[in-house]
């Protein structure tokens, strides 16, 4: 069994034809999750879609990150790189329903690197920090 449904392999291979550059996605499965299995089959699958994807397991946990403790992450986490460099996105759990297209989506937009559309206010918001931000997006299809 699969986790990209048949009818839709077709759509995602496509879809993943628009990155560029090779995305390097580190796996770190987590030994009580039941969804470690299925991201990294899920990882698996979009490997064998695009030659621009490579899968790298590591054998441990991922490491938290502040104000993050051990206890706080508790499924399997996936990060993007783009000619080693860690792009800053990290996923914790399975980007199961709509959050499937989130996850392809940033892993082509981080294969372009191409500008962010952030407004000027923003990106100088952003810029005026002087310490660590811990910010978490939810996905939800509402």
């Amino acid at each position: 069994m699969t986790i990209i449904a048949d009818n839709i392999r077709p759509d995602v291979q496509k879809f993943l034809a628009d990155m560029k550059e090779p995305v390097t996605v580190d796996f770190y499965p987590h030994p009580d999750s039941p969804s470690s299995d299925p991201m990294k089959q899920l990882l698996g699958e979009l490997h064998d879609l695009s030659p621009l994807i490579t899968v790298v397991e590591h054998t441990e946990s991922a490491e938290p990150i502040a104000p993050e403790s051990h206890g706080d992450v508790e499924g399997p986490v996936t990060t993007f790189s783009v000619g080693g460099q860690f792009t800053g996105i990290r996923y914790l759990g399975f980007p199961g329903g709509h959050e499937f297209s989130t996850f392809l989506g940033d892993m082509v937009d981080v294969s372009k690197d191409e500008p962010v559309s952030l407004s000027q206010e923003t990106q100088d918001w952003l810029k005026s920090l002087t310490s660590p931000l811990h910010l978490e997006v939810f996905v939800t299809p509402t």
